[in-house]
């Protein structure tokens, strides 16, 4: 193995046997010509060039641990992948929002205190990560925790859009003083032959009463755009839907590229002007690394990659270390609430499928598994659970511990039953095509049917004057979930909301239900 450095005289190649490096130096005229040439191949092509940018792109990440049985991600995994990237270019790595909530790790209670994103920023510290935005789960948290968040994070947070409910910028403080969030952050190749201006973007889906979002053509009017494009790209790192994506790039061609997040699976899309939106996978199963540098006519390009990581990568030992410390304390705050993380279940023969692509557009295997928890008793007529309960994002299959359960369903929740009239019953199951892709999207229970625009219970109409036994969980009765608000205790279509006890006559938990669901299934 070996690389080369050139310096104004010499050329410096560094030889390796594995073990230690040694280094040659070569006179740059022509008796050694031939070291030039070597130089030329070993940079292989214009794409790295000495004065070529990397952009490592990460989003939607909210697990530190390697997931899959540890055979995917993991912050350890691309720890390593961005050191090898920093060995030869100078380098940024970019997180493109969510990754405080949610997660199985930040649901757990250490030191008497809810995580809330604190494993996933001390992670990122190890990282090295350099600059993030918002997403929409960041409001997740709470003000008092996601400033608490910011104030431990070492990198940088950037957003032109989002604010404080006053108008002013979000902040970092440390020792007393504020250091506000910029629009924008500007980045120099090594030999300034060219920079970055990368600005950061959120969509207005999680706007809690301390915020303030502006639209994003008010937001651009704030960020500088280059006259001459030879010498400055203008990036977004933002966190908004493919489709805001696309149509920001259609709007603004001086945007050369958006590194999203959000949708949580991979996609590279083209505008019509020939730039592009990149998104990796959710929780680092895959990232992309962008170079940026002039070509022979000097105008400024990227060239993208997705990388999938995976077992090939061997994690870095210290953010592993890391990665071990929280793992220990989180499974020690599990087993207080009489969870065992590392405790087998079964082993799922088939799949049951989590990933988000499916779990908020269709009835799936997972959400119906689910539902027979919600159903065990056969007591109650109906049953349904909204998506957004569902976050492992993954297909379940194979061997499974309590520990997946808890990735599956990170915010547990109480079991409820719900005596509710049948015309609100009716309006929710018929409505809920239009909630298609967002949390709100119902998974429903084997009793519930439709047949043409008829809802069917136990394959009789819905009678819109009875009251119906729903089983359901007590996040979703509250009315706070999008589009569902009038789902809710208040509601006069609703008679009666009672929390279902376990058998130490305690509020039932929907995991330790779908546990022993599990263990019917399978064993």
């Amino acid at each position: 193995m070996w690389f080369a450095v050139r310096s104004a005289e010499n050329l410096y190649i560094y030889f390796s046997d594995k073990s230690n490096w040694t280094s040659k130096k070569y006179c740059m005229m022509k008796k050694y010509f031939i070291a030039g040439l070597l130089l030329f191949f070993a940079l292989g092509s214009t794409a790295q060039k000495s004065d070529t940018l990397c952009i490592v792109q990460i989003n939607d990440v909210y697990e530190i641990s390697a997931l899959q049985n540890g055979k995917v991600g993991g912050l350890a995994r691309i720890a390593t992948y961005i050191k090898s990237c920093q060995s030869k270019y100078p380098t940024y790595s970019v997180l493109a929002g969510d990754f405080l909530s949610p997660s199985v790790m930040g649901t757990a209670v250490v030191d008497d205190e809810r995580l809330n994103g604190k494993q996933m920023v001390n992670g990122l510290n190890a990282l090295g990560i350099d600059f993030v935005t918002f997403g929409n789960h960041e409001f997740d948290v709470g003000e008092t925790a996601l400033q608490k968040r910011i104030n431990e994070s070492n990198f940088e947070w950037i957003s032109a859009n989002v604010f404080r409910k006053e108008g002013t910028p979000f902040y970092k403080e440390l020792k007393g003083e504020k250091k506000y969030f910029p629009r924008q952050v500007e980045i120099s190749s090594t030999n300034d032959q060219f920079k970055v201006i990368l600005f950061g973007l959120t969509l207005p889906s999680n706007t809690p009463p301390y915020s303030r979002f502006i639209s994003y053509d008010s937001a651009l009017q704030n960020v500088s755009f280059p006259k001459n494009s030879k010498r400055a790209m203008v990036i977004g790192l933002t966190h908004l839907s493919a489709k805001e994506d696309l149509d920001l790039l259609e709007k603004y061609p001086s945007i050369q590229m958006a590194l999203g997040g959000h949708e949580h699976d991979n996609m590279f899309l083209t505008s019509s002007h020939q730039t592009h939106v990149a998104k990796a996978d959710a929780n680092g199963k895959s990232l992309y690394r962008h170079l940026i540098y002039r070509d022979r006519s000097k105008k400024l390009v990227v060239k993208s990659e997705l990388i999938k990581i995976d077992e090939r990568i061997l994690p870095d030992s210290t953010v592993a270390e890391v990665v071990r410390g929280w793992e220990e304390r989180v499974y020690r705050a599990f087993r207080k609430i009489g969870l065992e993380p590392t405790r087998g279940i079964c082993k799922v023969t088939d799949t049951l499928s989590g990933l988000e692509a499916s779990i908020r557009y269709e009835q799936n295997s997972l959400g119906k598994a689910i539902n027979l928890a919600l159903l065990d008793d056969e007591k109650a007529d109906a049953s349904f659970i909204n998506a957004g309960a569902i976050r492992i994002d993954d297909n379940v299959t194979g061997p499974i511990t309590e520990l997946d359960v808890i990735r599956i369903m990170p915010f547990g929740n109480k079991i409820v039953e719900v005596e509710m009239r049948g015309e609100l019953l009716d309006k929710m199951i018929r409505s809920n095509d239009s909630r298609k892709g967002l949390g709100g999207y119902l998974q429903l229970g084997r009793t519930i049917s439709r047949n043409g625009d008829q809802v069917l219970i136990n394959g009789v109409p819905i009678d819109l004057v009875k009251l119906y036994r729903i089983r359901t969980i007590e996040f979703l009765i509250s009315g706070k979930e999008m589009r569902l608000e009038y789902f809710n205790g208040q509601n006069p279509l609703v008679v009666r909301v009672t929390p279902l006890l376990n058998e130490q006559n305690e509020p039932k938990d929907l995991r330790m239900a779908f546990i022993s669901t599990l263990k019917k299934l399978y064993e």
